[in-house]
């Protein structure tokens, strides 16, 4: 048994399965087996060291990740391991909170309650405590509670006028789940450490039966965590943790880097294995992400290594514009994908959800499978759906299905009564919902009926004015006059650890570069109205067309955050420039860069066979266009390990000229970009690298709109730009 539980370990790993006494650092690399010396070590300690199951502990993240483990250990052992607590911190919390939550003045039978529960209840205390709802979100005030109790946040941190209203329903909450026997799941820790502090007896008991501790992923334990795990060791201090301080990409879910350090300073006589052989990539990836990750200050170096083979280079391609990034990627994809390769085994990364659109186009376009991971596709996404439903309104007033979507978004004090009576009356009288918003209105009364006359007269208005203006004044003024603009940043001030209504904003804005590269398909034959039919019904068949397409192949769309724990043999790395990735917010402090290149390295070290950085010279995103310098991440990779290709120029020589301007390959020739002025005009013909030949049909300040051949069609592009040449009249 002990050959079976050894079996296909190399020294290392073998070192740390068989070093069960004392406190042990694994510090696991990417890919480098841990949960394989998890699952053995569990094996060997009840097979070779006659541990009884129930005195081991093992904690993951995740239900999934506790649950492979457990089978791997019987497959292991062939035998069952009942007993055994391995489990996520939540789930062990509640096992004891059952035994034990007694002394805290709760009952055994007590019932856990989840986000929707808990906003249910702080609604009915607001509304207890004539707080208005339209001004303080229970739902966002149930995250703030979680982050109070969690010890994330405090209630200084918190602004005028919540801070107050929180400062008295937050005890009276607590109070609530208390006297009717329930628990959220931040008590499933607070409660814990509750029982561990005040209740010795209790602590000693559960010291004495988890006589071994592991921790899986330890770099991604918050201070509760970390607290709970010390309590539990502190006396046997037979504890062993698995952690990787570079890959450590939580810490705005409050993951606390730190707790490495602070294990080290708590259990001065730990051992530290290295468990650095990768299994899952070439060796040049590998190289590459160690030469990034070592300008990381304050870590535990290691170099991984594979024993795979070399593998080919990193190959950084980039683009003149994220058009050409997408392009690019299109065609690498195709053909992999003709030469046998998976289209599951291919990933596109990206820094943030709503640089997928782009992505998401071209694969569509060309009818390439694709799924984005972890998140609902662009088109998909909530404020997304909202705006086009607030757009079919300025086409169809009478569109009931687009009205029942934004009528009450942002809040306006219809409630759902309300909106019944007026579904009812729209029946009853064959109207139209927008027709029912009046001044003679019985059904709305007081502040709702002036907020919907509001809204009424705003729709009206714009619809009056879509001939008149450009079709994004007509957006931006929506977005703006609807309030939806203003209710996500007021969200965004409530809370400031989130960051989705951030995220919400940022789509909206890339929702107008959208607009605008539609509009730009159009000749003036057509009116802004006429554009705005058309363009509404092509989302309306590119979101049919995604549900249709499910052919259990596609490629992966992902942020990086999504990635981690997978692996490709294939990987994307994209919008690679300082702002984007790393991100504008990270440039301002040494930490936040730190961990934006832990999240590069993760992104990385998710690829087996082989790594694309992708960027682009000008990139049109959130509504403008942008032109960013090259991430940062791209120089730290060492140059013999990368391959250079598209319009990539080396720091030493941005301000040097060329002799002559060289003809473009997209995927084989290396150029220099200089702002050579072309001679172009309307009728001009042009060859461009990607797009192949086209007409100049229209020219517009510093841009040219060019006329492609079918399946292409119109584009925009930047009037100076070396992506092209204009080859005659």
């Amino acid at each position: 048994m002990k050959e079976k539980i050894l079996e296909n370990l190399n020294s290392q790993q073998i070192l740390a399965v068989k070093n069960v006494h004392g406190p042990i650092m694994a510090v696991a690399g990417a890919g480098s087996g841990k949960t394989r010396v998890l699952t053995r070590r569990i094996a060997y300690l009840i097979e070779e060291e006659g541990i009884h199951p129930g005195n081991i502990l093992a904690i993951t993240f995740t239900n999934k990740a506790a649950e492979e483990m457990r089978k791997r250990v019987v497959n292991l052992l062939d035998f069952s391991i009942e007993g055994a607590w391995i489990s996520t911190f939540h789930a062990m919390g509640a096992k004891i909170l059952r035994y034990d939550i007694h002394h805290l003045g709760y009952k055994s039978d007590y019932q856990i309650i989840d986000d929707e529960d808990s906003a249910i209840i702080i609604k009915n205390l607001m509304k207890d405590h004539n707080y208005d709802r339209k001004n303080f979100s229970p739902k966002i005030t149930a995250n703030l509670f979680a982050a109070i109790k969690g010890e994330q946040a405090s209630f200084n941190s918190i602004q005028e006028p919540i801070r107050s209203m929180v400062i008295q329903l937050y005890p009276l909450y607590n109070a609530y789940l208390k006297k009717n026997n329930l628990v959220d799941f931040q008590d499933l820790l607070i409660l814990i450490l509750e029982l561990f502090r005040n209740y010795p007896e209790v602590l000693r008991k559960y010291q004495e039966k988890f006589e071994y501790i592991l921790v899986d992923e330890f770099q991604d334990t918050n201070d509760l965590q970390y607290e709970i795990v010390h309590l539990l060791a502190k006396n046997h201090r037979n504890l062993f943790i698995v952690g990787d301080e570079d890959q450590s990409i939580y810490a705005f879910r409050g993951s606390n880097i730190q707790n490495i350090k602070k294990f080290m300073e708590d259990f001065p006589e730990h051992m530290t294995i290295l468990l650095n052989q990768n299994y899952r990539s070439k060796d040049t990836i590998l190289k590459a992400a160690n030469s990034v990750i070592k300008n990381n200050r304050n870590r535990i170096k290691k170099e991984l290594y594979s024993t795979l083979g070399s593998g080919e280079n990193v190959i950084h391609f980039k683009a003149g514009t994220d058009e050409e990034e997408a392009y690019y990627i299109y065609e690498k994809i195709k053909h992999f994908w003709k030469q046998g390769v998976r289209l599951n085994d291919i990933a596109i990364l990206y820094r943030n959800n709503a640089m997928s659109r782009r992505f998401e186009d071209i694969l569509l376009k060309f009818n390439i499978p694709h799924r984005v991971i972890g998140n609902i596709s662009f088109y998909k996404r909530k404020e997304i759906k909202d705006i086009i439903a607030y757009l079919h309104l300025l086409i169809n007033m009478g569109d009931d299905y687009s009205f029942s979507r934004v009528y009450n978004t942002p809040k306006r004090g219809v409630g759902g009564a309300t909106f019944a009576k007026l579904v009812e009356e729209a029946q009853n009288s064959n109207l139209r919902l927008f027709d029912l918003i009046d001044e003679q209105s019985e059904i709305l009364k007081g502040k709702a009926k002036d907020t919907m006359l509001n809204f009424k007269n705003m729709i009206i208005e714009l619809k009056e004015k879509i001939n008149q203006q450009s079709l994004l004044d007509t957006y931006d003024q929506l977005v703006e006059k609807s309030g939806y603009k203003a209710m996500l940043e007021n969200d965004d001030a409530t809370l400031d650890r989130s960051f989705q209504s951030e995220r919400r904003l940022d789509n909206l804005n890339e929702f107008k570069s959208l607009m605008m590269e539609k509009i730009a398909g159009y000749d003036i034959n057509f009116t802004n109205y006429e554009i705005l039919v058309n363009l509404l019904n092509d989302l309306a068949l590119h979101e049919q067309a995604q549900e249709i397409d499910d052919t259990g192949e596609y490629v992966n769309l992902m942020t990086v955050h999504a990635a981690k724990g997978l692996e490709f043999k294939i990987v994307f790395i994209t919008c690679l420039e300082q702002g984007l990735f790393p991100s504008n917010q990270s440039l301002m402090e040494t930490m936040n860069i730190d961990e934006e290149r832990r999240l590069f390295y993760v992104a990385l070290t998710r690829a087996k066979d082989q790594v694309y950085l992708t960027n682009s010279q000008t990139r049109f995103m959130y509504g403008h266009y942008m032109s960013n310098l090259d991430s940062q991440f791209i120089e730290e990779i060492d140059n013999e390990l990368m391959d250079r290709k598209g319009m990539y120029q080396a720091k030493k020589a941005v301000f040097e000229k060329p002799k002559q301007r060289p003809t473009v390959d997209m995927d084989e020739v290396q150029y220099t970009y200089d702002e050579v002025k072309q001679n172009v005009s309307v009728g001009s013909k042009i060859e461009h690298k990607t797009f192949g030949k086209g007409v100049i049909v229209a020219l517009e300040d510093d841009k040219i709109r060019v006329a492609f051949p079918s399946p292409i069609g119109i584009k925009i592009l930047i009037k100076d730009h070396p992506s092209y040449e204009v080859v005659g009249k």
